[in-house]
């Protein structure tokens, strides 16, 4: 199918993504990032095979698995379990191997470690934090790629995770009169 190798056609389909990275980052809670940000990565799955990008692939199917099983942390005991952020952790590392293309490789498997470690987090706040530093260690990789909607995607998904830090984890001072 062509339209399967056109390259607008691939980052249409990061661009559908990005609409669930903005809201996904200002969803008040974890459920809800986590969610938004499943449907994104589905997205993602599909740009990053079509590029010829399979760590990044790769790795969101990784993430995308890992939210599978946080998103239940609140009503399952076992989806809160220490041994999670360990098991992605390395699955990832098993990415890398796997999928090594040079050094740039890493990029994508440190920011989903990062973004691992932010996700076994309990607070919004705390994941907004861990999840901005994943999005710009993303960067490079999205440029090497050529995933522009991925690069536009880690920059959108920034200003939308400092959006919601501003809107939810600051604390609210009363004006003073």
């Amino acid at each position: 199918m062509v339209l399967l190798h056109n390259f607008w056609f691939i980052q249409f389909l990061g661009a559908i993504a990005l609409v669930f990275v903005v809201l996904a980052w200002n969803a008040k809670t974890r459920r809800n990032i986590l969610f938004l940000q499943s449907i994104n990565l589905i997205f993602f799955i599909f740009h990053y095979a079509l590029l010829s990008a399979y760590a990044g692939a790769a790795m969101c199917l990784v993430v995308l698995g890992r939210n599978s099983v946080f998103i239940q942390a609140n009503q399952k005991k076992w989806a809160k379990h220490p041994v999670w952020f360990y098991l992605f952790s390395l699955m990832s590392v098993a990415v890398l191997v796997v999928f090594w293309k040079g050094l740039i490789t890493i990029l994508p498997v440190v920011g989903v470690i990062i973004g691992t470690y932010a996700i076994s987090r309990d607070h919004p706040k705390d994941i907004r934090f861990y999840m901005l530093i994943a999005c710009v260690i993303w960067i490079p990789y999205t440029i090497v790629v050529q995933s522009y909607s991925g690069l536009l995607s880690q920059i959108v998904g920034a200003v939308a995770i400092l959006m919601g830090m501003y809107r939810h984890d600051r604390k609210k001072e009363p004006i003073p009169l």
